[in-house]
């Protein structure tokens, strides 16, 4: 009995050992995790600032700029014929200037001869946001063979849901020449009633009224741009690293406007950002840029 009551103590002795073993094990792993992420997170922020110290970058220049205009939007897929007829070509003849066209014919009906056709037009709000935009143009270059005749541009307007110019610079329409001609019109500020929330422009093109002339039509170009104007920022980099502009700062006394940016500058070189639908206060003022890295530049006209 005793011999049997000196193996269980001596058991339990041993348990206890095995348990302190395992407590210190993983004492010594939870140790060394912690060791290792704080050498870790203090590379890490070793070079972060290192980083910081190496970026340069400052504001050189800066200057209103009135108007800007993106990149004309052309039609990606044919247009769409109502009245009249599709003599030749095709949309694509109608993306550039080149001397290449499509060719609309009205329909044939004496006394009555009709041209109306549409195209869908998508403006890029990735690089001009609706809250930047000042208004919107489209033009046509084109050639008609009844000069007697006017052509109008309209637009459909998403809030009454029709097509209308009566928002438009120029709702008179025009007359052709009998050679190439240009006709260009404006939303002027009521756009936000043509220009869909996902940038989609819908662009007819009619004749007058009823005549007793059958007319052909040759487009050889038809576009919808983007009208803004803003703040050209002159940023140079005379670190050793890329500099990630991120956020823009314009201050007098009475603002101080805040906009998210995302400008990049290669080491050594200069790069002009515009900042669209912003205008310069009265002075005196200054403008900040802060970096990704958290570097600030400074600039002041005063």
């Amino acid at each position: 009995m005793w011999t049997t009551i000196r193996h269980l103590r001596k058991l339990r002795s041993d348990r206890r050992g095995v348990s302190n073993v395992i407590v210190m094990v993983l004492s010594l792993v939870i140790l060394v995790i912690i060791a290792s992420n704080v050498i870790l997170w203090s590379y890490h922020m070793n070079q972060l600032d290192w980083e910081k110290t190496q970026e340069s970058m400052t504001i050189i220049n800066l200057v209103n700029v009135n108007t800007t205009y993106s990149r004309w939007s052309t039609v990606k897929a044919e247009y769409q014929v109502n009245l009249g007829s599709h003599v030749s070509g095709s949309f694509i003849n109608t993306q550039t200037i080149d001397g290449n066209w499509e060719t609309f014919q009205e329909e044939n009906n004496p006394l009555t001869y009709r041209l109306d056709f549409n195209g869908t037009f998508i403006l890029d709000l990735t690089a001009y946001p609706l809250s930047l935009i000042n208004t919107v143009e489209v033009q046509m270059r084109y050639r008609a063979s009844d000069t007697l005749e006017k052509r109008y541009l309209k637009a459909y307007n998403w809030t009454s849901n029709a097509y209308s110019d009566g928002s438009f610079n120029n709702t008179f329409g025009h007359a052709p020449s009998g050679g190439w001609d240009y006709y260009a019109v404006n939303f002027t500020d009521k756009w936000q009633s043509y220009v869909r929330d996902d940038g989609i422009v819908v662009i007819k093109l009619h004749d007058e009224k009823n005549d007793a002339v059958r007319t052909t039509i040759e487009v050889d170009f038809l576009g919808v741009r983007i009208v803004t104007s803003g703040v050209a920022f002159t940023f140079k980099n005379n670190g050793s690293l890329t500099a990630h502009v991120v956020s823009l700062w314009i201050i007098n006394s009475i603002i101080h406007n805040h906009y998210d940016v995302n400008v990049f500058i290669n080491s050594g070189e200069n790069e002009t950002y515009l900042l669209s639908g912003v205008q310069l206060p009265s002075k005196p003022y200054f403008v900040k840029a802060i970096t990704e890295r958290g570097n600030i530049a400074v600039y002041s006209p005063n």
